[in-house]
């Protein structure tokens, strides 16, 4: 298994979690990242609608789950604005 399916399993279950040597990084580190980024695009895809996004703003359990199906933040994006169809 990649570390990278192995930091997302982790992030969704602790008790599964691959040590952050494993993961170059902690598990929660690689979640916050990629909300971070998926906020960025949101961002810029509303703007003209939404004067700013936040990581409060975001319905995370949500999104969990293209963040563990590998889906990088742009794919999630797109399939939450209904772009990629």
């Amino acid at each position: 298994m990649n570390d990278e399916i192995s930091c997302r399993i982790a992030a969704a279950d602790p008790a599964l979690a691959a040590t952050p040597r494993e993961c170059g990084s902690t598990a929660a580190d690689l979640w916050t990242s990629w909300q971070r980024e998926v906020v960025a695009l949101l961002r810029r895809a509303l703007h003209e609608i939404v004067q700013d996004v936040s990581l409060e703003d975001v319905d995370w359990p949500a999104w969990r789950d293209y963040y563990l199906k590998g889906k990088s933040p742009r794919a999630a994006v797109d399939r939450a604005l209904e772009r990629d169809l």
